[in-house]
């Protein structure tokens, strides 16, 4: 197997938020999180014990070129959803056919610009639930 395919490129990824799609994403953030950890120890442990406890999860970034030209820019379509205050769906595709899907209240802003780069925006998703997760040739 000298030909067996490794890893998955990034390009195709697919990012929705509200049902409308990103034009210009450039990054995300970490999908999933890590679960706190409640201490177990007693006076017989000789080391520290835990369980799991609540997943945390931060605010999810979505990271895309700014662009305020027309209605349907990325930009006024999340400044609107920001400022509308609701709870949205958000859906992130992989090329191979995996979805993520989740919910959450979505904040935006012009991250910090410098000489000779393009002007970029962050998306933030103040997440809802647990990201939920449909295999490639699944159906929900």
């Amino acid at each position: 197997m000298a030909n067996e395919e490794k890893g998955l490129a990034s390009i195709g990824i697919k990012i929705s938020i509200n049902s409308e799609e990103i034009k210009n994403p450039t990054g995300i953030g970490d999908i999933g999180g890590d679960a706190s950890e409640l201490d177990t120890t007693t006076f017989n442990d000789e080391v520290s014990t835990s369980i799991p406890g609540v997943q945390k999860q931060s605010a999810w970034p979505v990271d895309y070129l700014y662009d305020n030209k027309d209605e349907d820019s990325d930009y006024r379509k999340l400044k609107a959803l920001e400022d509308s205050k609701e709870i949205v769906p958000v859906t992130v595709t992989f090329p191979d056919g995996t979805v993520f899907a989740n919910t959450g209240r979505v904040t935006t802003k012009i991250t910090g610009v410098k000489v000779d780069s393009l002007v970029a925006a962050v998306a933030n998703v103040s997440l809802q639930s647990k990201w939920a997760v449909t295999n490639p040739n699944e159906t929900t």
